[in-house]
Parts: C-alpha cells; sequence; structure tokens
C-alpha cells in the first residue's frame, strides 16, 4: 500500500493509510499514514465498535491536512477492553481477507506445520514490538525462525542442524519448545486485544487453542513412539505437561 500510495501522490491524488507494522512503514515511507498498536488484520480495532472506528477513521484522514510528507502519526489510543473479557477466552488474531492457495493433498502433519508458520508468523509480530519496546527476552536458546526449522525438520524427518554445543536432538527439541512458549507468551503481553493472563489461563490457551500446542503434542507423540531412549524419555515427560498432554 505505501508503494502504491507513492505512485498516487505523483498523479496529484493525495493518500493516507492506516499501518499495523510501524517497521515497515518506517521503511517504506509512504506520504502519510496512522500507526495503530491493534492485531493484525483488526486495523480499525475491535468488531463491534463503530464509535472507536470511527474514531480510527477520522484520525486517518486528518493527516491529509499535512502540506506534506512522509508522515508518520501514533494513534493515541489503544483498544478499549471489554468488560465481559475473561482471562480463559483469548482468540487468535482475525483476518478478513482469505488468501487460500490451490486446493493440494496434503498430509496431517503438513497442515499442522502450515498452520503453525501461519500462526507464528502473526505472533512474532508483536513479539518483535515487544522486544523493542522491552530491550530483552526470555527466549534464550532459539530465535522464532530456527524454533520454527527444529520442529518443521523434525517432524518431516529431516535430520536436525545443531550446533556443536548441542548435545542431541532430545536437547535441542526440549529448549526450543521453552523458546516458542515464551514468544508466544511475550507476544500475548503486548496485543492489545488479548487480556494478559495468569500462568493457568495461557497455558490453557497456549495448550488446547493453539496451533503451536498442537505441534507440540505431535512433537511428543513422535518422541515416545522413537527408539531412541533419550527421545523417548523426552517425550513422556519434558515437552508436554501431563494435563495438557490429550
Amino acid at each position: 500500500m505505501g508503494a502504491l500510495a507513492h505512485y498516487l501522490e505523483t498523479r496529484g491524488i493525495p493518500t493516507t493509510q492506516i499501518s499495523l507494522i510501524k517497521e515497515h512503514t518506517q521503511t517504506i515511507q509512504p506520504p502519510r499514514a496512522l500507526w495503530v498498536p491493534f492485531a493484525l488484520g483488526r486495523p480499525l480495532g475491535l468488531p463491534g465498535d463503530p464509535d472507536f472506528q470511527r474514531q480510527v477513521i477520522q484520525a486517518a484522514l486528518a493527516l491529509l491536512e499535512a502540506p506534506k510528507g512522509p508522515v508518520l502519526v501514533d494513534f493515541p489510543h489503544d483498544v478499549p477492553q471489554k468488560t465481559d473479557q475473561t482471562r480463559d477466552s483469548l482468540d487468535l488474531p482475525a483476518c478478513p481477507v482469505s488468501f487460500a492457495g490451490p486446493v493440494t493433498h496434503k498430509s496431517e502433519t503438513e497442515k499442522l506445520l502450515a498452520a503453525f508458520e501461519q500462526e507464528l508468523s502473526e505472533f512474532r509480530s508483536w513479539y518483535d514490538i515487544g522486544l523493542e519496546k522491552r530491550g530483552y527476552s526470555s527466549v534464550g536458546y532459539f530465535s522464532p525462525n530456527v524454533v520454527q526449522t527444529v520442529f518443521t525438520d523434525f517432524l518431516s524427518d529431516t535430520p536436525l542442524t545443531l550446533e556443536k554445543t548441542m548435545s542431541s536432538p532430545a536437547l535441542a527439541l526440549r529448549l526450543a519448545a521453552q523458546d516458542l512458549k515464551a514468544v508466544y507468551f511475550e507476544s500475548v503481553m503486548f496485543r492489545p486485544d488479548m487480556v494478559l493472563p495468569d500462568d493457568a489461563a495461557f497455558s490453557h490457551w497456549f495448550w488446547q487453542k493453539t496451533a503451536a500446542g498442537a505441534l507440540l503434542r505431535a512433537v511428543k507423540e513422535k518422541c515416545s513412539a522413537s527408539d531412541d531412549k533419550v527421545l523417548k524419555m523426552t517425550g513422556e515427560m519434558l515437552l508436554v505437561p501431563l494435563d495438557q498432554a490429550s
């Protein structure tokens, strides 16, 4: 949209836009943009709140009064919290547009990995925002990209590529699982449409509502069925809490 805005401006058509990822907008530098701290797929905030949505639209249109750009303004308000939202009623980001590709016959593992990849990319945006604001992260062993590679390779029967300091695939899987949960927790902390959960609520949401939780259960099952004693023990005891295994 930023590139299109530059083109339209050369034709004498003033433009304004709403930005969900500030870093991208800072790079493209469109003529006028309003950055909003909302979940991906919700540029106007939560559904069913026309008064708040109108404020967002009016703020974006007000940028047309700027004589020249680039102009990037932060929207001053967060999404209002709904009074009936409970700690364990967390939802995934909503995207009103379907980007479905051609119909293909995928295995259950391929479907799970595709869902996990899309979900992780959505949460990664909020993780990056949180990391920039805090300046630190509890993700200590693998970056989100490496975490994805570790689990994708393992479930796809591709040999894991490990650093010399990583003694075994079992250890890599266990540490990657820890970092994956940390990425999701820190993402939730900075998503304005999600109530910050306590440990019990987060655990229930992560293991029962996300593709990441389903993926780790699949990793657990594969490890538990392995002839490798260390992998087997890791799957049976160290990847998924006993109360969330099913």
